[in-house]
């Protein structure tokens, strides 16, 4: 379902120039940019206090092993607890090409021609499309240049669900026209299209268009019976259900606020993109 491209994206693409300065000058942390460190524009303030993260759910239905999921269902993401958090920011919309073009053109490594190929390999046909095909790594630098950060899981989590322990990010129901699931839709849509499918503190895409990556790597839950095989410093978590393109078999649990996703930071996949958050 999910197309990769390994490594760091922004490296390969310098490999193919022949500006070898350019090259060792990608694999240099980003310094963040001290302009917009105190910025938050389009962010949503989620004040301190708990919520409900996880899941006591069981898999009553036998699909796990019926279809062949990697992961039981629901296992992962147990035991259901409080999770007290202090307060944040986070962005209310996915981080968009847009963006991410202006974050390319500030940082100031890439020519008007490797800008070029870089919107080619990433797909950034649509400014107000999400940004995608960006490893970890990227995403985690693009948020440091704007004095932000990766949202840790648990606060992607209460950010999508709210304080009441919402199944969706609008709700407990399923609602295949609040999101861009990759049914309708033949490709990304732009951020914020769904108003109804916004959270409760109204931040947009929590579930569908891109998955997002988080900081943290894919561990157990404090208290939890089930050891994943893929638990360990080796995969980072990512949220939200994406877009599959065209075709697509939509599960509505893979889009659930509570479900965790594994991917290796160092790829880059055609599904996942990310949003930031700050400190207050």
């Amino acid at each position: 379902m999910l197309k990769h491209l390994p490594g760091m994206v922004l490296i390969l693409i310098t490999v193919a120039c022949s500006d070898k300065s350019s090259v060792e000058a990608t694999q240099q942390a980003v310094k963040p940019a001290t302009i917009t460190a105190t910025q938050v524009q389009d962010m949503v303030y989620i004040g301190a206090g708990e919520f409900i993260m996880g899941t006591d759910e069981v898999d009553a239905s036998g699909k796990s092993e019926e279809f062949g999921f990697n992961e039981p269902l629901y296992l992962p993401e147990q035991p259901r607890r409080r999770v007290n958090l202090k307060a944040y920011y986070i962005d209310k919309y996915e981080v968009s090409n847009a963006d991410f073009k202006a974050f390319l053109r500030a940082d100031g490594r890439f020519n008007p021609a490797q800008l070029q190929t870089i919107y080619e390999r990433l797909h950034m046909k649509s400014d107000l499309a999400p940004v995608r095909i960006v490893t970890w790594q990227v995403a985690n630098d693009y948020c440091r240049f704007l004095g932000k950060r990766l949202p840790t899981e648990a606060e992607w989590e209460k950010a999508a669900r709210g304080p009441d322990g919402r199944e969706y990010p609008w709700g407990d129901e399923w609602k295949p026209d609040y999101l861009n699931a990759g049914q309708g839709e033949q490709d990304l849509t732009a951020v914020g299209s769904f108003e109804l499918g916004k959270s409760y503190y109204g931040v947009y895409d929590m579930a569908g268009n891109v998955m997002e990556w988080t900081a943290d790597w894919y561990e157990a839950y404090p208290g939890a019976q089930y050891q994943s095989p893929n638990y360990g410093r080796k995969h980072k978590v990512v949220r939200g259900g994406g877009w599959g393109g065209i075709g697509h078999y939509v599960i509505p649990h893979y889009f659930r606020t509570a479900y965790r996703y594994n991917f290796d930071p160092s790829k880059a996949y055609n599904d996942v993109g990310f949003r930031c958050v700050k400190d207050t």
